[in-house]
């Protein structure tokens, strides 16, 4: 048998609930002792959707499975249990009902159990998890029901969203510089020196620089005299041709100057999360 303090121990761990066969039920929701013996005896499981109400179920030859609740019930049997009132406590009526779905409750206890004069047989266990409250006597300081009013009230929280902003590094940059050969290709113009042989022919046996139109100069004459001389003597007249060569020289210029600066920019963005809320119903139990 489950002791209190393994409930306690299981439910401040977030343990869950489990079928015979090891099939998670649902989280463990709220515990249940019995007032004349404080021990262990239904315990509440998260089996439906927000809104409904938590599936009840007896902790009669349930075992621990590691931190979670082994019950001796199939998955369908806990979740088509009987759906009761969550005001911590459990009538003899609806623990009746109950015992009786479950197959727990011979014909002789359903007597013994209707004659009790404890009245409300089964009450909530509050220290767990740190709620107030004394495990072997009626809370009549559970939020919501006072013990001598019959108004009824109950808190409903929900969850929100905040969303803020974190500074967080993305990428570094820096500048680096390195060299890169590529070829040009460029169109120069090129001089060079032709010889070329231009034969005057005289004519009457003048001489080649007089046309007869003029006297020779002193220049002119000595040539003249100089060629006269030479002549069939077999003279060597040398002259020297000149032409360009491209020529390839390589000068570093700067071309431009690089700079890296920062600047921020803003941008909107969706950010989606999911946040439970509570929603209050009613229902009214035939008993």
């Amino acid at each position: 048998m489950i002791t209190l303090e393994q409930m306690k121990d299981a439910m401040n761990a977030g343990a869950n609930v489990l079928s015979e066969d090891g099939a998670v039920l649902g989280s463990m929701g709220q515990l249940y002792v019995d007032d004349a013996t404080g021990e262990p005896s239904w315990v509440t499981v998260a089996t439906h959707t927000a809104g409904n109400p938590e599936s009840f179920a007896p902790l009669r030859g349930a075992t621990l499975d590691g931190q979670d609740v082994r019950l001796p019930f199939p998955h369908s049997k806990v979740y088509e249990s009987p759906k009761m009132s969550q005001d911590g406590h459990l009538s003899p009526e609806e623990e009746q009902h109950l015992l009786r779905y479950y197959g727990l409750m011979p014909a002789s206890d359903e007597t013994a159990l209707l004659s009790s004069p404890s009245g409300d047989r089964m009450s909530r266990d509050d220290t767990v998890a740190g709620r107030a409250g004394s495990p072997d006597r009626r809370s009549d300081e559970f939020v919501g029901r006072a013990a001598d009013d019959d108004d009824v009230s109950m808190t409903r929280s929900e969850e929100e969203l905040r969303v803020g902003t974190e500074l967080r590094e993305t990428e570094r940059v820096r500048l680096v510089k390195r060299v890169v050969t590529e070829d040009v290709t460029m169109t120069v113009q090129i001089r060079r020196e032709e010889l070329v042989v231009e034969r005057v022919p005289v004519k009457d046996g003048a001489p080649l620089y007089d046309d007869g139109a003029g006297t020779f100069s002193k220049a002119e004459r000595e040539r003249l005299y100089s060629a006269v001389e030479t002549a069939f003597n077999g003279d060597v007249v040398e002259m020297v041709l000149y032409e360009e060569k491209p020529r390839v020289e390589v000068d570093v210029v700067p071309i431009e100057r690089v700079r890296i600066s920062r600047e921020a920019h803003t941008h909107d963005e969706t950010v989606t999360g999911q946040v439970r809320k509570e929603v209050i119903e009613t229902e009214r139990i035939e008993l």
